[in-house]
């Protein structure tokens, strides 16, 4: 069937039509970027290390490369011999219900230069926002109110001893250290919210080195809502048949801050602030998966004829 054909090899699985949940008031997408969230095959033989290896399950044709986004800095001159990645996101069901990425990069001249945290997002950096309950809103404010609802992560490799990988930016607009206890790293200490690993090549590149290439790799709780203490939040529960709003952006930084800013094709810019412009994605499940660990499951993560099912169940039950 040629739907199903399109629909297991375009290289960004786009949905036709806004998909919504079957048991929540939450509706409708806001932007016309609609993607597919695989879920992990089996997190017990995923090692955080940043090694691609453990990631074979993985199906390319989810992948966010180049091609499935827009420059919005205004800059000519773009290419992917200047900056090239492949992005990989997932979610996991409980027991382990933790949102997994994997982040490659292939870059002419790596741009590490802000010691402080704060500047990271003027170096090369993966900024990702999550409003992972798909509740929308303005994250971006100075007030609880505002930074509880959705995050904001500036992903940038090269820390200074003690500093988080995973630094959540919201803290330039609210005064407020404790609502970093979602970070990778917390008051000097590893947390269990963000675990990440990366890699550089060549072995001693820094700031100005020449075609290089890295990894980012992550497994990390999500949460409806923060608040300034893990205790006071609400952990998000992934499960099939969900949507949720995330919004990566690759930054390219070689002759200044946001050189090149790349958005998914759909989305909108203000993804950084608001939920609202935020790309949806659909919580797929993997048909016959190992799962939590037990062996059997084929592990299959494409769009396989019971999952095409479901989804088109959704877009029925939207037109009703």
């Amino acid at each position: 069937m040629e739907v199903m054909y399109l629909m297991k090899n375009n290289k960004l699985l786009l949905l036709g039509c806004a998909v919504m949940l079957a048991t929540s008031s939450i509706a409708f997408a806001h932007v016309e970027a609609e993607f597919f969230l695989p879920q992990v095959a089996d997190p017990s033989a995923m090692t955080i290390d940043g090694d691609e290896g453990d990631w074979g399950w993985y199906d390319r044709s989810f992948a966010f490369t180049p091609e499935h986004f827009y420059d919005a800095s205004g800059n000519d001159g773009y290419t992917k011999e200047d900056f090239d990645f492949a992005l990989f996101m997932a979610w996991s069901q409980p027991p382990d219900n933790r949102l997994w990425g994997f982040y490659r990069v292939q870059d002419d001249t790596l741009t590490v230069v802000e010691e402080d945290p704060k500047r990271w997002w003027a170096d090369d950096n993966l900024q990702l926002t999550l409003d992972i309950d798909h509740s929308g809103g303005d994250f971006l404010g100075v007030n609880l109110d505002h930074v509880n609802t959705g995050q904001r992560y500036h992903i940038r490799i090269l820390p200074l001893p003690g500093q988080a990988v995973f630094f959540n930016s919201l803290i330039e607009q609210i005064d407020l250290p404790s609502i970093l206890w979602n970070q990778d790293i917390f008051e000097g200490e590893q947390t269990e919210v963000v675990i990440t690993e990366w890699t550089l090549s060549p072995a001693g590149a820094s700031n100005g080195s020449l075609n290089v290439s890295y990894t980012v790799e992550w497994a990390m709780e999500t949460y409806d809502i923060t608040q300034p203490t893990k205790e006071e939040s609400v952990r998000h529960i992934f499960a099939a048949d969900q949507v949720v709003h995330l919004g990566p952006r690759p930054n390219d930084a070689d002759t200044g801050p946001f050189n090149h800013r790349l958005i998914p094709i759909g989305s909108d810019e203000q993804q950084d602030q608001k939920g609202d412009f935020m790309p949806d994605f659909y919580t797929l499940a993997c048909e016959d998966c190992p799962n939590a660990g037990t062996m059997g499951g084929t592990g299959a993560t494409a769009v396989e004829d019971n999952s095409w099912g479901r989804i088109k169940n959704h877009m029925q039950s939207q037109l009703r």
